[in-house]
């Protein structure tokens, strides 16, 4: 069931987008869009299977930027669930006169079965700014106030205010690679969440690319028996459309 999750979303969402996207010449369709899946498995003397999922939405509509995402990842062994993870969010960026500064709501939703809480939903909205832009490589910096809502097993439903801060790097290394990092701060009375991640896609063929991929998550406060901090590494197949 966790195996068809993972992978059936994405899916829908490749097979819904990619009937408009090739009727389209490529310079004139609106949006980037990109899946990706990795997936891990090993057996003998211990099963363990490992899926990750990614679905990547850029959207653009006259000075809006939609930037959504949706990601999973579910690993068990021997037939136990030892990770269960969800995140849908979006981000929408409305360019002012410059263009290099933007204002931005952000949305997101986390229901990650293992870290203690039944999950955490995020509203923010603020300001952000391109330090660098050109020549392949963008760098912008973004600050924010917003609502955290956060479900603990053991201490129910709780809200809080948060300021965000954040950062995004993009780098077109070479045609057929490129590296992503971003940092982000969500800090707010009760708790801290810091979000760090990088990746490096390589092209393959055509469409197709890898993607090795880093992410480390940090809750300041967790329920006892739950660790602060969760990492994650994957290698994966990316096919971009």
């Amino acid at each position: 069931m966790i195996k068809k999750l993972n992978i059936g979303l994405p899916l829908i969402l490749f097979l819904v987008l990619s009937k408009s996207v090739f009727a389209q010449d490529e310079e004139e369709r609106p949006y980037d869009a990109s899946v990706a899946l990795g997936y891990v498995g090993t057996s003998g003397n211990t099963d363990v299977t490992t899926v990750n999922t990614e679905f990547l939405l850029t959207y653009f509509d006259e000075g809006w930027t939609h930037n959504f995402e949706f990601s999973s990842l579910a690993s068990s062994e021997n037939n136990t669930g030892r990770a269960e993870r969800y995140f849908i969010g979006n981000k929408s960026d409305y360019a002012l006169m410059d263009e290099d500064n933007y204002l931005y709501i952000q949305a997101s939703y986390t229901d990650d079965r293992f870290s203690g809480f039944d999950y955490q939903a995020l509203l923010t909205s603020g300001y952000g700014q391109y330090i660098l832009r050109g020549n392949g490589k963008d760098l912008q910096g973004f600050i924010g106030l917003g609502y955290r809502e956060n479900d603990s097993k053991t201490t129910g439903s709780e809200g809080e205010a948060v300021i965000t801060l954040g950062e995004e790097y993009d780098w077109a290394i070479s045609e057929t690679s490129a590296l992503t990092e971003s940092l982000t701060f969500n800090i707010g009375d009760k708790r801290t969440i810091t979000t760090f991640e990088v990746g490096l896609e390589s092209n393959i063929i055509d469409r197709i690319s890898t993607k090795i991929a880093f992410q480390y998550r940090n809750n300041s406060d967790v329920p006892t028996g739950i660790d602060k901090t969760d990492t994650q590494t994957s290698i994966s197949l990316v096919y971009t459309f």
